[in-house]
This record gives structure tokens, C-alpha cells and sequence, in this order.
């Protein structure tokens, strides 16, 4: 159980890390003009804070807390690459050969999403589910 204490805290710290680093892109390296891209994206960063909070906390409600915010950051992740495909599909069959380019950056996009946005809830979700696995 100790082993699984200490990689809890690691993804907790991580978690912490993780939402600083995305509200520090969204406000100051990649600023939009868009509100509504602005709150969705600082709600998802206070969201991620939210589960390393319970990923530390290890009470039950913490964990709960962490999974529902490894689930929805999952959820956005698999939101984000369907909208990046979509985009990589009308670009290719719209505009020709500049299109191609077009896609090809969109579903690079896709690619690093998966990395940078949804693995580390992806382990955390799989832990959290072998660590309730255990206690019964």
C-alpha cells in the first residue's frame, strides 16, 4: 500500500505542476481573444489542480475528485483530437495542396494532444483503479 501512497503524491504533484504550466500558456504564452476559449481552458487547469489536490489529500473524497478530473481531462482529449481530425478532413478536401499541408499540421496537433493532454490522466485513471481494486 506504501508503494502506492508515494505514486499517488507523484501524480498529485504532477497534476499541480501540470495545471500551473496550462494556465501559465493559455494567459500569458498563447493568449486568445476568445472569452470562452479563456474560461473553458482555466476551468480545465483549475479542474487538473483540483485532482492533484486529491491526489495529495488521499481521502476518499480527494480520490474521487482526482478521477472525475482524470476522466474529464480524457474526455477532452478525445473531444480535442475528433475537432483537430475534422479540421484535418475539411482542410484536405477543400484546399487542394495547401490542404494537404494543412492536414498534415492538424493531425500532428492530434498526435502531440494525446501526449500533452491525456496520458498522464490516462496512467492516473489506471492507477487510481488498481489502487480501489486493492482495498476491497
Amino acid at each position: 500500500m506504501g508503494k502506492r501512497r508515494g505514486t499517488s503524491t507523484a501524480f498529485g504533484i504532477v497534476d499541480l505542476a501540470l495545471a500551473v504550466l496550462y494556465a501559465f500558456l493559455v494567459l500569458r504564452v498563447v493568449p486568445s481573444r476568445s472569452a470562452s476559449f479563456t474560461v473553458v481552458a482555466l476551468s480545465a487547469s483549475a479542474l487538473c489542480a483540483a485532482g492533484g489536490i486529491g491526489m495529495i489529500v488521499q481521502s476518499r473524497l480527494g480520490l474521487v475528485v482526482a478521477a472525475v478530473a482524470a476522466a474529464f481531462m480524457v474526455a477532452a482529449t478525445a473531444a480535442l483530437i475528433l475537432l483537430l481530425l475534422a479540421s484535418a478532413a475539411y482542410l484536405h478536401g477543400i484546399y487542394d495542396g495547401i490542404g494537404q499541408a494543412g492536414a498534415a499540421l492538424a493531425i500532428l496537433a492530434a498526435l502531440l494532444a494525446i501526449e500533452v493532454v491525456g496520458l498522464l490522466p490516462a496512467l492516473q485513471l489506471v492507477h487510481l483503479w488498481r489502487r480501489r481494486r486493492e482495498e476491497r
